[in-house]
């Protein structure tokens, strides 16, 4: 199944009292963080549900794998449970994948959030059951998401789809325009379900990256092997987040052109996506259209 074959499944948006479900479907959470996240949403007017009492850490992760495979099967099948903001990222979504029942998520279709080790999910899910998911804030990154942003995940949950998107005005790598479905999220993520059943159909698509405690050579790694796996070629535009913590040189970002070279499709970076305060909710499966020229990205519904 492709996204070109595939129906977008836009999931019903929320209204002030619903209730959001909260799993942890990778590594365990800071206690701290998690109960000033909630502190926000049920500031927003919604009120909150975890999956699990007490969560038994299994290593680096939150739980065995059917426990975690099983708590977030259970937000979806749940009526009472309107939307799904993943917990963290950390490690150990990949390891859900294999076994998971997409057919619940298919029928059952909801709004689904989150971002880092969560881009295996969001791909997953688009790839398998065509349901637009939302690459955004998790719980425990709610409290010091800068407040724009924050409330840009707050429109989005009740309903309020971007229309356009300005692009950094120094950010422009290549021009030209182009359109197509807007797919992304975690650069090594991304990189590592290449080859796998849950790699999504990069045809045509407009891809947006990001990623955190990479070093500039790792960077430029995860890039070329894009490239050597055809995604760069089969694409129509590229967006490229937050990278890392640390400012990235000007040697660096020419190194990492390099592997843009020959591609004719517009690319621009330094847009507000990652792992820092700033970080843009993107509807992952959204038309859309990416003007190099104007430095737009507008959706097209």
């Amino acid at each position: 199944m492709t996204p070109t074959s595939t129906k977008l499944i836009i999931p019903l948006f929320l209204e002030p009292g619903d209730t959001i479900g909260i799993p942890a479907p990778a590594s365990l959470y800071d206690q701290d963080l998690f109960e000033k996240g909630v502190q926000v949403l049920e500031g927003w007017g919604f009120k909150t549900r975890t999956g699990r009492r007490r969560i038994r850490k299994k290593r680096f992760l939150a739980g065995s794998d059917p426990e975690r495979a099983e708590e977030l099967t259970g937000m979806f099948l749940d009526p009472d449970i309107k939307a799904v903001i993943c917990a963290r990222g950390g490690y150990g979504t990949m390891r859900l994948l294999e076994g998971f029942n997409y057919q619940v998520i298919k029928k059952n279709p909801k709004l689904f959030v989150g971002f880092s080790d969560i881009t295996a999910l969001l791909a997953a899910f688009w790839e398998k059951t065509g349901l637009m998911t939302f690459h955004g804030p998790m719980v425990t990154t709610l409290s010091w998401t800068s407040p724009a942003f924050s409330d840009r995940l707050r429109s989005i949950l009740l309903g309020g789809l971007p229309e356009m998107i300005p692009l950094p005005p120094k950010g422009k790598i290549s021009g030209g325009r182009a359109t197509g479905v807007l797919l992304g999220g975690n650069l090594t993520m991304l990189t590592h379900l290449l080859g796998t059943p849950f790699e999504p159909s990069w045809d045509g698509a407009i891809l947006f990256v990001e990623d955190q405690g990479e070093e500039p050579y790792r960077l430029d790694r995860l890039l070329f092997h894009l490239r050597l796996a055809g995604v760069l070629d089969r694409i129509s535009g590229l967006l490229l987040g937050q990278l890392s913590e640390k400012k990235i040189l000007k040697p660096d970002w020419d190194l990492f052109r390099e592997s843009f070279s020959g591609l004719d499709i517009p690319i621009w970076r330094d847009l507000p996506i990652g792992h820092g305060r700033e970080n843009l909710t993107l509807p992952i499966g959204a038309p859309v259209e990416l003007d190099g020229e104007t430095g737009r990205l507008s959706f097209l519904w």
